[in-house]
């Protein structure tokens, strides 16, 4: 999985950078299958082919004098679909633990949905062959 990180407005420290890299990579671990894929086209191709890509842009909102002033937006793509989540927090670290949980949130969907679109394939199979 490539993970790109962007900082606007704030200073892009290391710390934050392994903070970030961190957490939300952790979201990964949902779709093993196609990190999987990933390394097996390394192998094939000689060089890295991302299946799966993670941006992440973190903001220091400006205007702003109390409050909510983190912002972090997250973006995966994936085979076939866009999953995104963006928070508004008091801390940087408390904004990207926010983006992390919607995004496992929203991943665990799309495996949910690519499991029952494969148990379907299998099925229509099994009908076409009158096993079923």
């Amino acid at each position: 999985m490539k993970v790109i990180i962007k900082a606007k407005n704030i200073e892009l420290t290391a710390h934050l950078k392994d903070y970030a890299e961190k957490k939300l990579g952790s979201v990964g671990r949902f779709i093993p299958a196609l990190l999987k894929k990933e390394i097996e086209d390394k192998e094939q191709v000689g060089r890295e082919v991302a299946r799966v890509v993670l941006e992440v842009e973190v903001e220091k909102v400006t205007g702003e004098e109390k409050g909510k002033i983190f912002r972090t937006e997250a973006q995966m793509l994936l085979p076939g679909r866009v999953v995104k989540a963006e928070d508004v927090a008091e801390t940087v670290k408390a904004s990207v633990d926010e983006v992390k949980y919607e995004l496992e949130r929203q991943v665990k969907e799309y495996k949910e949905k690519e499991e029952t679109r494969k148990r379907k394939g299998g099925q229509k199979a099994k009908r076409k062959r009158g096993v079923w």
